[in-house]
């Protein structure tokens, strides 16, 4: 195996990607992992209700329906879900040292607007949350992730909540790839 650089404009580093995993239901239920095979940028977690919650959050509807406050609105059948980075922090030829990094939470629910402000989660219904650690770029700038990096979806305290889950991606642009 060999890695390889290729241009600014090659395909690999323009195309976006995506992977897919539906969660374990539950509290603490988990998606499948995803190991990085090269530098990668997340750009977004989006969601798709197979079952809904049965909690009750009020504010943090970041990325919910258009006329729900995001501070004071309330997701009803709703769930949390974050986005945990496992990554390996020690020199290389050291012995392993694993951190983990969390993003998140996500409030989940809410894509049905009902009266009041209040938003109710339905099987079907989808959310898009822009992944970013960088304040004020407003979320375009993606969540960097070495090669080698690992992540998974988490769901909150929810005990029924069942959601697919995709997160889109590309390989960060000059990052050597195998090749």
């Amino acid at each position: 195996m060999s890695l390889k650089s290729m241009g600014y404009d090659h395909p690999s580093y323009t195309a976006r990607m995506s992977w897919t995993s539906i969660m374990t239901a539950g509290s603490a239920g988990v998606s499948a992992k995803f190991t990085a095979h090269a530098a990668l940028l997340l750009f977004s977690l989006n969601t798709y209700t197979t079952i809904v919650g049965t909690s009750t959050y009020t504010g943090g509807l970041v990325g919910g329906p258009p006329g729900v406050n995001a501070t004071t609105g309330v997701a009803v059948a709703a769930t949390q879900l974050s986005l945990i980075r496992i990554t390996n922090t020690a020199a290389s030829g050291a012995t392993v040292a694993l951190s983990t990094t969390t993003v998140g939470p996500f409030t989940v629910g809410g894509s049905f607007l009902g009266a009041g402000g209040t938003a109710t989660n339905q099987v079907g219904g989808s959310n898009q949350f822009a992944l970013n650690t960088t304040a004020g770029t407003a979320g375009l700038g993606g969540v960097s992730i070495n090669q080698g990096d690992q992540f998974y979806i988490v769901n909150g305290t929810d005990a029924t909540a069942v959601e697919l889950v995709t997160i889109d991606y590309q390989i960060t642009p000059l990052a050597s790839v195998t090749a």
